[in-house]
C-alpha cells in the first residue's frame, strides 16, 4: 500500500483512508459501489433544466459529479445543498470549481476528460495532467484547505490514470454527450459566463444515504436524480415521502430520471421497478406526477431526437 508522501495512516480521516485504499485497488466493504466519483453527470442536465425556476431560488440535489450544481447555479440558483451517499462529492466539487475559475474551456476538458477522449475508441493521456493542477492548486488551496490537501497528495503518489481507474466510473459519455448536456459547457462563452456566477457560490453538502439522512431546511426545488431506479417502488415512495415536507409550496421535485422511456414505454422485466410506470403513477396517484420528455443522452449521442429521456415531475401545489 502506498502512503501518501511519508505519512502513516493513523494522520488520516476515514474518508483520506479510504482514497488511499481505493487507489491502491482494495476493496472497501461500506458501500463500495457509491464510492466511485461520477467524472460527469450521465443526464441531459440541459433537457430538464427549464422546467425549473432557479434564479435567486433554493435547491437539494443529488450528485457526485457537482454537474447538477453547477448547471442550477449558471442559471441563478445561489442556495445550493447537495446530499449525496459518495464521501468524495465535496472534494470532487472544489476540484472542478477550481478548474472552472483558472483553466480556459479546453484545459478544462482536457484535465477531466477521459473515455473517448480526444476521439473515440481513445482514452485522454492528459487526464488529470501536472500543468493544468500547477495551474489550479493555489485557487483550489484557497477554496477548500482539505480538498486541495487530498488532490495534492493524490497528484503526488499515484499515476494520473490509475487515480481516474479506481476513483472514478468509467460511465463517461462521449463528446457530444457531455456538452449537449452540460450548459455551462455549451461554448466558450458558456464557460466564462459560469466562471464569473461560480466565484459567488457557496454550497453545503450533506454526505450519506438519502434514505437516512436528516435533512434540516426546505427548498424551492429538489432533484434527485435517478436513485428511484435502485428501490423498489415502494422503498422509494418512503424515501420521497420524507423528502416532500422539505419542499416549499409551490416547489417542484425532479422525482426520478429516467433514460429511453416515455409514457408509452412498454416495461420490460430488467429494467428497474420505477420503470413501470403504470405501477408507478398508481403508487403515487396521490401526488399527480408529469412526466417530461426531451431528447435523451443516447438520442444526443447517435444524433436522433426520437430517442427520448424523461423526469417524473413533481409540483407541490398550494390549494
Amino acid at each position: 500500500m502506498a502512503i501518501l508522501r511519508g505519512a502513516t495512516m493513523e494522520n488520516f480521516s476515514k474518508v483520506e483512508r479510504d482514497i488511499i485504499m481505493q487507489c491502491d485497488g482494495m476493496i472497501l466493504s461500506d458501500n463500495n459501489r457509491f464510492k466511485f466519483i461520477y467524472p460527469f453527470a450521465t443526464e441531459n442536465i440541459d433537457g430538464y433544466i427549464n422546467h425549473f425556476n432557479l434564479k435567486n431560488k433554493s435547491l437539494l440535489t443529488t450528485g457526485s459529479s457537482a454537474d447538477q450544481a453547477i448547471n442550477a447555479c449558471f442559471y441563478g440558483c445561489n442556495d445550493i445543498t447537495v446530499v449525496d451517499i459518495n464521501p468524495y462529492t465535496k472534494f470532487y466539487y472544489y476540484l472542478k470549481r477550481a478548474a472552472i475559475m483558472t483553466l480556459n474551456y479546453d484545459e478544462f476538458l482536457e484535465f477531466f476528460r477521459y473515455k473517448n477522449f480526444p476521439s473515440t475508441f481513445k482514452d485522454n493521456n492528459k487526464v488529470f495532467n501536472s500543468e493544468s493542477f500547477d495551474k489550479l492548486k493555489d485557487t483550489l488551496r484557497l477554496l477548500d484547505y482539505e480538498s486541495y490537501l487530498i488532490w495534492d497528495e493524490l497528484f503526488q503518489t499515484y499515476p494520473k490514470k490509475k487515480i481516474r481507474d479506481r476513483l472514478f466510473e468509467m460511465d463517461e459519455g462521449n463528446n457530444d454527450e457531455i456538452i449537449c448536456s452540460n450548459t455551462y459547457l455549451k461554448d466558450e462563452e458558456s464557460y466564462l459566463k459560469i466562471r464569473d456566477i461560480i466565484k459567488k457560490l457557496n454550497i453545503k453538502f450533506i454526505i450519506g444515504d438519502l434514505s437516512k439522512v436528516s435533512v434540516a431546511k426546505t427548498y424551492d426545488n429538489i432533484w434527485l436524480s435517478n436513485i428511484g431506479t435502485y428501490y423498489t417502488i415502494d422503498d422509494f415512495k418512503i424515501i420521497f415521502d420524507n423528502i416532500k415536507d422539505n419542499l416549499n409550496n409551490n416547489g417542484k421535485m425532479l422525482v426520478c430520471y429516467l433514460y429511453k422511456t416515455k409514457r408509452n414505454t412498454k416495461y420490460i422485466d430488467d429494467w428497474g421497478p420505477i420503470y413501470n410506470l403504470d405501477e408507478t403513477f398508481k403508487v403515487f396517484k396521490d401526488y399527480n406526477l408529469d412526466i417530461i420528455n426531451f431528447i435523451g443522452t443516447t438520442g444526443i449521442k447517435f444524433k436522433d431526437n426520437d430517442i427520448k429521456d424523461a423526469i417524473l415531475l413533481y409540483e407541490k401545489k398550494v390549494k
